[in-house]
């Protein structure tokens, strides 16, 4: 278990103690990574959907629209997990700064090199 201390949290503005333990914080990033492959996936289906000529040239034209607004809705919960992976990221180098056995601990569950 880890204490991680944030400046202003709380509603006294004072500092904050944060525990997690490390099986939490790989997990959490792990998870987050997941689901930044599988929003990556996903754009490019719906990208390929969206480029097929049947669809272009057809009826379907106006359901195209909405592969559209999809995508965008997609890439928007994209950038928003990466911007989380990229805080979650910094947690675990502060937490690894912090204590190198954590560091050690967390290199093993993320299979990072040493």
């Amino acid at each position: 278990m880890a204490n991680v201390a944030t400046d202003g949290a709380g509603a006294g503005g004072g500092a904050a103690d944060i525990s997690i333990g490390v099986d939490e914080i790989s997990e959490i990033y792990n998870r987050i990574k997941k689901i930044i492959l599988e929003l990556e996936k996903l754009e490019k289906s719906t990208e390929a959907i969206s480029s097929i000529k049947f669809y272009k040239d057809g009826k379907a034209k106006k359901a195209l629209k909405v592969y559209d607004k999809a995508n965008k809705k997609a890439m928007d919960l994209y950038d928003n997990y990466a911007q989380i992976a990229v805080l979650v990221k910094y947690t675990i180098e502060s937490m690894m700064e912090q204590d190198e056995l954590l560091s050690q601990e967390i290199r093993t569950k993320l299979n990072l090199p040493d």
